[in-house]
């Protein structure tokens, strides 16, 4: 699914960017640069997480409202409907 690959790039993002900023940061010059590239990477990571999240949870409702969609079965070429589970 698309949100799980959202989240997936938002951990990847928030870890890297905090592995990246670590060197940056250990020079007496550029500790201010090394704390932007912490709290920038930190806030893009969290928003593509909380985005998937939100995706995720669009798409429960969708299904608990109108059910799963049709999948396509390529040996006969047509839209089968999965059975829904009776709560």
């Amino acid at each position: 699914m698309k949100s799980e690959y959202l989240q997936y790039f938002g951990g990847l993002l928030l870890v890297a960017g905090l592995i990246v900023s670590i060197p940056i940061a250990v020079d007496a010059e550029s500790v201010l640069t090394g704390v932007y590239i912490a709290m920038w990477s930190s806030i893009a990571g969290m928003f593509f997480i909380g985005f998937g999240e939100l995706l995720r949870s669009i798409l429960r409702i969708e299904h608990r409202i109108a059910g799963p969609r049709p999948r396509f079965d390529p040996l006969t070429g047509q839209y089968v409907d999965t059975p829904r589970d009776k709560h």
